[in-house]
């Protein structure tokens, strides 16, 4: 295969350094990051969309064909995979690269980057193809005086006139439909109908066009109920691609069907799934897919779908970590969401041993410490532990909410250049604008002092205190069903009762409003609520607590047999595939590529060899002249000791011979007749490095790779990158969690 734009033959191992770092794109820096490895044609990408370009490659122009498809999925990352494969079939095709600044809108740093190559191109192009390619050379100009409302503008009038110019162009106009949307917080929309209405031209020629897509977006503000149609078509113009099955949850959420809402982020939770565990994509590394999942388990929870939402939370703290886009102290990773979900989902549904079990071990995220304190504090005061409920809180009043201060290290890479001016406009801001962990720790330490005074064995002496502290909830983030049944233990029944007013109207607020109003003695308002509760019970877990109540107050309702309303019967959702066909509703670690090698000696071996016997981290390195590789040899090398005691064994895998690659010995300071501290192997022929995806396709170069894999063969972890992986402690730490569960 051949680079964009230097001939694969051009390059061996001996003439890759001199272009630049081993791993490093020739291309420039923006090709190191993205999809390395070669794109697939790949079914349910938009069958109906239609965009020739010249090329003479046929293949080239389905591959641009499929991207185009994946950027009206919002599928960015394989869009930019699609168009780097059109660039491999047609160096000379200046659309891959415009295809390729498409895909990073969201990074302007790239998406110049990209442009930029199209340009030298663009005598290549066909007339209408410069015309494309000029709208992106306008938006991402050198030193750009123009604001982001004028760029926008004008980004917005460059792809008017590509309508204007070929009014029968679909793509032109689905394209300025986009950009006018995309473009809404810079230059507002004066008319969504409008827009809708570009959207029924694009319909009348291609029904079935993954601009269904950018429908539900235009109304998902303000009248979703006028995206419906598309809702029912989204998912099906593109079912390959997850986020098109996704956005018509926005529509089913706001529309108060949870149902379908729900059906439609599990399939494209699925969708992720299979795609992720076929080409070996670590799930955080997928635009959307977090907040899809998170977004899920509350739609679960709306449901009383207790099983399936704690099962979701917990998944998304499985799966693997890593530092660069699954971390703890991001809040919009699979690794927070998961936790916030779970406890959300334990609390919510009274699981009170398990929510104390997953709340004793600290995080060292402070976000997340106050939230597993106040819950711990919670699930002792519901199990009637005091004892536990005071130390929760004492620990919750030793949390530091102070901004953490920037390591030494990130101090010297990064020196400190504001003036003393602009720092004190930063402390002024951080007065006026509190970190969020500062008010959710006030919130939480409102709420245990509250339970604290409820539960304390003299509260009859403390009644005025523990009113006061009870009032002061209604002024932080404490949800109203919870307080409304403090309350009631506090045998207050005004205050629970009024409380009831203000309840969520999803089905576990309707039911715990079914169950207050009957403790307060308001049986016919507590009969209403329960009837619209049981229209919404359907799919509720019929083991909860809670509905173990319920059963009994259908009964005291004078309701025999079956109380829950049947699933509502919907003819406007779409026709709709089997949902278990599109792939697992959890990701799980994909079976490991088995790769043979030689050792040091020339003898033979395969990865099974090391594998079979104990979980195995596989460094694969670019050899001992690659000054990061040999830091990252070193590195490891030092912390060898400490994976030999988490049973964990390091593997390094080089592509020199055995004869060149001993030369690592001295690059890692041993002395003679000293053993290397973990086994060196050889891949001379590459076949191991493009076997692991250690390999750019496109640019039939070698990448680094650290891959953990279990004796069971499952790939756990991996990082494979244009950078050595060098983070000893978070691989360890991550291997010994993954290892563990």
């Amino acid at each position: 295969m051949r680079r964009f734009l230097i001939p694969a033959f051009a390059l061996s191992i001996s003439t890759q350094f001199a272009l630049g770092d081993p791993g490093h794109s020739a291309n420039g820096e923006a090709f190191n990051e993205g999809p390395r490895q070669a794109a697939v044609l790949m079914p349910g990408c938009g069958d109906a969309v239609h965009f020739t370009i010249s090329t003479k490659n046929a293949e080239a122009q389905k591959f641009f064909t499929q991207g185009v498809g994946q950027l009206h999925g919002f599928w960015y990352y394989e869009a930019e995979r699609s168009f780097r494969q059109v660039a491999a079939l047609d160096p000379d095709c200046a659309m891959a690269y415009w295809g390729m600044s498409m895909a990073n809108v969201n990074n302007e740093r790239r998406a110049k980057a990209f442009i930029k190559k199209a340009t030298p191109l663009k005598p290549k192009a066909n007339a209408r193809e410069r015309k494309w390619i000029a709208a992106l050379e306008n938006l991402y100009r050198d030193d750009d005086k123009r604001d982001k409302k004028q760029k926008s503008l004008d980004c917005i009038k460059d792809f008017e006139a590509l309508v204007q110019d070929d009014p029968a162009d679909v793509e032109a106009r689905a394209f300025l439909i986009w950009r006018i949307w995309f473009s809404r917080e810079e230059a507002p929309m004066s008319s969504l109908q409008a827009v809708d209405a570009l959207l029924d031209q694009v319909f009348a020629k291609e029904p079935n066009h993954p601009a269904h897509h950018y429908r539900i977006h235009l109304w998902d503000q303000s009248k979703p109920i006028l995206a419906l149609k598309s809702d029912a078509l989204c998912g099906q113009s593109a079912p390959g691609i997850a986020h098109m099955w996704h956005m018509p949850g926005h529509t089913f959420s706001k529309l108060k069907r949870p149902d379908d809402a729900a059906w439609q982020q599990e399939a494209s939770t699925r969708v992720d799934h299979a795609y992720m565990i076929r080409t070996f994509i670590l799930p955080d590394q997928i635009h959307n897919y977090a907040h899809n999942e998170e977004w899920l388990t509350r739609t679960f929870n709306e449901m009383g779908r207790a099983k399936d939402a704690e099962a979701l939370a917990r998944s998304l703290i499985a799966i693997p970590r890593h530092p660069a886009y699954n971390t703890l102290d991001k809040p919009s990773t699979s690794a927070s969401y998961g936790r916030t979900r779970l406890i959300e989902t334990l609390t919510k549904w009274e699981n009170w041993e398990s929510l104390r079990d997953f709340t004793q071990a600290p995080v060292g995220v402070a976000a997340h410490d106050i939230a597993r304190l106040r819950a711990l504090g919670i699930a002792s005061y519901h199990l009637k532990n005091t004892a536990a409920l005071d130390s929760a809180l004492q620990d919750l009043e030793k949390i530091s909410t102070a901004a953490p201060k920037p390591a030494e290290k990130e101090k010297a890479a990064k020196p400190e250049t504001k003036t003393a001016a602009s720092s004190t406009k930063d402390k002024e801001k951080e007065k006026k604008t509190p970190r969020p962990e500062v008010k959710a720790k006030e919130n939480a330490l409102a709420e245990l002092k509250a339970l604290a005074a409820l539960s304390a064995r003299d509260k009859q002496g403390r009644t005025a205190e523990t009113r006061r502290l009870l009032t002061a909830l209604k002024d932080t983030d404490t949800p109203k069903e919870r307080l409304a049944h403090y309350w009631l233990a506090f045998d207050d029944k005004t205050q629970a009762a009024e409380l009831t007013k203000n309840f969520a109207t999803d089905l576990p607020g309707l039911a715990t409003k079914t169950e207050v109003l009957q403790a307060c003695g308001k049986t016919d308002e507590a009969k209403k609520a329960f009837e619209e509760t049981r229209k919404l019970a359907f799919a509720m877990d019929r083991d909860l607590p809670q509905a173990k109540r319920l059963d009994a107050l259908a009964k005291a309702f004078g309701i025999s047999g079956e109380w829950a309303a049947p699933a509502p019967k919907r003819t406007d959702s779409g026709v709709r595939p089997e949902i278990s066909s599109l792939g697992p509703i959890h990701w799980h670690a994909p079976d490991a590529p088995v790769f043979e090698a030689r050792t040091l000696e020339n003898k033979p071996v395969k990865s099974t060899d090391y594998t079979s016997k104990k979980p195995t981290l596989f460094l694969f390195y670019l050899g001992h002249d690659c000054g990061h590789c040999v830091e990252q040899m070193q590195a490891f090398a030092k912390a060898q000791p400490d994976f030999e005691k988490a049973g964990i064994q390091l593997v390094a895998v080089t592509l020199e011979t055995p004869e060149v690659a001993a030369a690592i010995r001295t690059k890692l300071n041993l002395k003679e007749g000293q053993p290397l501290p973990f086994p060196v192997l050889s891949d001379a022929s590459l076949a191991a490095f493009k076997k692991v995806r250690a390999h750019d396709d496109f640019e039939n170069d070698n990448l680094h790779a650290t891959l953990l894999i279990d004796p069971q063969g499952k790939q756990r972890w991996w990082d494979i990158s244009w950078e050595p992986f060098k983070d000893t402690k978070f691989a360890l730490e991550e291997s010994k969690r993954l290892l563990a569960q």
